[in-house]
């Protein structure tokens, strides 16, 4: 079992990630801490500070992991995942995203997390500060390893990294962008033109103008911390409900009337109906869906909830009526 003397680990912190990496297995002796239980824990990565009641056994006695998350084996459950590993990396590893009470930053790839005993204050990593607090910081090798394989030492801080490391997820500036992005329905088209009338099986043309905003693609970007993420809006498809109880579903804008084309149908968005509405017009809803994906500076990419915008218009249908 990986065992790490906890009397050095704040006097030499810069060492500490070469000592979880390449440390041989010894036997548990005074000042020792194990790191086994640890790392099963993700975070507490097998360090403790000074001062720390503990027992050289393996299921961590009364030593406190890193991050006051518990005693022994615990730390507590991890909450939902975050994303880890090198940008450029084809994978993209989650990690949990806070875990013993210690945060994961997205950007900087490490978790942080305030010991339960601070070191006293001779001790040389408080710089000889007397406010402030020291803490931990485990980092990612950029592969996605369990913390403590990148970077890992203690720090001082006059103020809270953690409150620091819980800036905005990847999805929430995702959802931040899309918020500045104006999404249109359907500048609705038509033939016959609304205030004209058209006949009982004669085609209907539907389309709408195409513009960023009304069928896409359109992209805002939103950052923070040094994390942007850039989201693109592109319409799936608009669903014309013609008002006598169907349907007709356009993945395409669908394509201008002109009069040379006659009594054609439309090659990719039209109706024919073939009753007289008792109203004399039938009202025609037009729903747009758009589709959001994104995408982050970070390798994190993923899709927002689909939006869906209406446009309306009707349209006069009529009997041709024979004069003898």
């Amino acid at each position: 079992m990986l065992r790490l003397r906890a009397a050095a680990i704040l006097s030499a912190c810069a060492s500490a990630a070469a000592l979880l990496v390449s440390a041989p297995p010894a036997v548990a002796g005074d000042g020792d801490t194990d790191v086994g239980a640890c790392q099963s824990q993700w975070i507490c990565a097998g360090v403790e500070v000074p001062g720390e009641s503990h027992q050289g056994t393996g299921g961590g006695g009364n030593s406190k992991p890193v991050g006051g998350g518990g005693s022994g084996g615990g730390g507590g459950k991890p909450t939902k995942g975050c994303a880890a590993g090198d940008e450029k990396s084809a994978s993209k590893p989650s990690v949990p995203c806070s875990y013993g009470g210690n945060k994961f930053d997205e950007r900087s790839k490490c978790y942080y997390g305030k010991p339960g005993v601070q070191p006293p204050k001779s001790d040389p990593v408080w710089k000889g500060h007397k406010n402030g607090a020291i803490y931990l910081r485990a980092c990612m090798d950029g592969s996605g390893g369990l913390p403590g394989m990148g970077q890992t030492d203690f720090f001082w801080s006059a103020t809270d990294p953690l409150a620091a490391a819980q800036g905005p997820t990847a999805e929430e500036l995702a959802q931040q962008a899309l918020s500045k992005m104006r999404l249109d329905g359907a500048k609705i088209g038509q033939a016959p033109r609304a205030g004209s009338k058209g006949l009982i099986g004669m085609p209907v043309w539907m389309w709408t103008e195409e513009t960023p905003n009304t069928w896409g693609p359109l992209s805002t970007t939103a950052a923070a911390g040094g994390l942007s993420v850039t989201a693109t809006a592109e319409v799936k498809h608009i669903a014309w409900s013609m008002g006598d109880g169907r349907t007709v579903t356009c993945t395409k804008p669908g394509t201008p009337y002109r009069p040379s084309y006659g009594k054609k149908d439309s090659p990719d968005c039209g109706h024919r109906y073939t009753k007289v509405p008792k109203s004399g017009t039938y009202k025609i809803t037009a729903t747009t869906t758009w589709e959001i994906e994104w995408e982050a500076t970070n390798g994190e990419t993923g899709a927002l909830p689909n939006e869906t915008r209406q446009a309306q218009t009707q349209v006069a249908v009529g009997e041709l009526q024979v004069v003898n």
